[in-house]
């Protein structure tokens, strides 16, 4: 009887480990292109095709065009395939498990509570330079929280002027376009951002602010004399929010500032 036992133990033990190999395994040996489900640590579910598996992440194409979601490896508890042959008329059987699986859709024009962690200045910084930030408050829809306060945002300067160069205006423009949420980083979209500094000409305010009434003022430069928005404008260039300053100061976002964005596509999260 204690060789069985021990004899059992081992066979129990040696397929306990085969299987852990099997799943470590099943994520390098799993096709690119390939549809999968990837379930984290915190229960958050990503769905998408496999792009690129790396030590540290796995990349899947998201569900959006052009779009990806990066998933820390280490944080990853089950990748499953993608049954080719599930469909809408076949996911009924399948309801118990969707049960368990809580779906929130971010939807277009949500507006996000953003905290610069980095600082950005019209005459120091460049274009495509790296934009930092965190949210200041939680995305809650329908009552349930989709994205925690202080998830981090990233993304990059679009527009860079000194103030001088372009007919004695500053300008600065970000937008930002990737979030990360726990050990999930989702590509996302946003409506770019603008500041330009008041002309010293006043033909060239009157030029800039005549759109004002079609937006809303989102906000006051800091730093001048008067530090007060003049007026804003929406710009023909994916709907760019653009904020006049005062004027001939140069254009500066100091880490801590407070922004608001909107996204410009809904975002879709998961978790059990």
């Amino acid at each position: 009887m204690t060789r069985f036992a021990s004899f059992a133990i081992t066979c129990v033990a040696a397929l306990t480990l085969a299987s852990s190999c099997t799943r470590a395994e099943a994520i390098e040996n799993i096709p690119a292109g390939t549809e999968v489900t990837v379930v984290t640590q915190d229960g958050t579910l990503v769905r998408g095709k496999i792009a690129k598996v790396e030590p540290e992440l796995v990349t899947l194409t998201g569900e959006r065009p052009n779009s990806n979601t990066e998933v820390a490896r280490a944080a990853i508890t089950e990748v499953k395939r993608v049954d080719p042959k599930e469909t809408a008329e076949a996911e009924p059987p399948a309801a118990p498990r969707a049960a368990v699986i809580r779906t929130v859709t971010i939807p277009e024009n949500t507006k996000l509570d953003v905290r610069l962690d980095s600082s950005h200045a019209s005459d120091t910084s460049r274009v495509e330079e790296r934009v930092s930030g965190m949210l200041a408050s939680a995305v809650e829809i329908d009552g349930v929280t989709a994205v925690p306060a202080g998830a981090k945002l990233t993304g990059y300067l679009t527009d860079v002027e000194e103030s001088g160069k372009v007919k004695g205006r500053a300008e600065l423009g970000l937008r930002f376009n990737r979030l990360q949420s726990g050990s999930v980083t989702y590509d996302i979209d946003t409506r770019p951002m603008s500041w330009v500094a008041e002309s010293t000409k006043k033909e060239d305010a009157v030029k800039i602010g005549a759109g004002a009434a079609a937006g809303a003022v989102i906000g006051a430069i800091t730093g001048g004399r008067k530090g007060a928005a003049i007026g804003s404008a929406i710009g023909a260039g994916g709907g760019t929010a653009v904020v006049l300053a005062t004027d001939g100061q140069e254009i500066r976002l100091a880490a801590g500032r407070k922004l608001t964005v909107s996204l410009t596509n809904p975002l879709t999260i998961r978790t059990k």
